[in-house]
């Protein structure tokens, strides 16, 4: 089951809502003074397709990376070949108005096995899911590398997207660097028009970002176009949740 078809009969719940106007994600209370930031360019093709929000923008999204690129190992650079030729994977770099820089490597649909290379106890992905108490033997695993520029070491983003759909009001997924440093993935199940707010009996029209202590610093609705939310005003924060916002978004496409 995919996030469109189960945000598609999620949105239902939008019926009971009487009047026509635009119904939103309803939010925690650390996101309440973000301001929202429409997204242009995700229209559903990856024939130089762009994404900007806000302050942030993508160069043109694409399957393929080079020698040349930010990736330097591990478990994505393995199986990179193998999904890019299923055509579940997709490389971006993002910008921002500072000047700040990245590059964004993208597996949709990879197999929980097959990212635990070698069943190494000492990956991300293990140290995690020990912390989080999240694992299985998903088959439908969204995989993103963000590197940031002049940081040699990647943030890990894992996101089981069935799980994350199915059991939506408890799923937790990560977004790391080390063990200690780390934020957690939510879904958001309900929404809300005209100050009234309505439960999704299933499945989620986004994703909240909180730091460790659960305060929410970031959401990307999936609705229609979608819009990003970021709290932080730290830039260098800032710009790695809008990172990772990007790729939330972009995994529809994948989808």
């Amino acid at each position: 089951m995919t996030i469109n078809s189960i945000i598609t009969k999620g949105l239902l719940v939008a019926l009971l809502f009487s009047s026509c106007t635009p119904f939103k994600i309803s939010m925690s209370s650390g996101l309440s003074t973000a301001t929202e930031m429409p997204v242009k360019g995700k229209n559903g093709i990856l024939i130089n397709q762009k994404l900007s929000f806000g302050e942030f923008k993508t160069q043109k999204v694409n399957r393929s990376w080079t020698e040349g690129s930010s990736m330097n190992g591990g478990a994505m650079k393995v199986l990179w070949t193998t999904y890019s030729q299923k055509k579940q994977s997709i490389h971006f770099s993002l910008d921002d108005a500072a000047g700040n820089q990245s590059e964004v490597f993208c597996l949709a649909k990879v197999r929980a096995e097959d990212w635990t290379v070698g069943e190494n106890p000492n990956s991300l992905i293990n140290i995690m899911g020990d912390i989080l108490g999240i694992g299985g033997k998903s088959d439908n695993t969204f995989a993103v590398n963000i590197y940031l520029s002049k940081e040699p070491n990647a943030w890990e983003m894992i996101l089981d997207i069935q799980e994350s759909q199915r059991r939506s009001k408890q799923y937790v997924g990560f977004l790391a660097k080390s063990k200690d440093d780390y934020y957690t993935i939510h879904p958001i199940t309900s929404v809300e028009k005209n100050g009234k707010k309505g439960i999704l009996p299933f499945g989620s029209v986004g994703f909240e970002i909180r730091n460790k202590a659960g305060v929410a610093l970031a959401a990307v609705s999936l609705i229609d176009n979608g819009a990003v939310y970021i709290s932080s005003t730290e830039p260098k924060e800032r710009f790695l949740l809008a990172n990772a916002c990007s790729a939330l978004l972009l995994h529809q496409t994948l989808d």
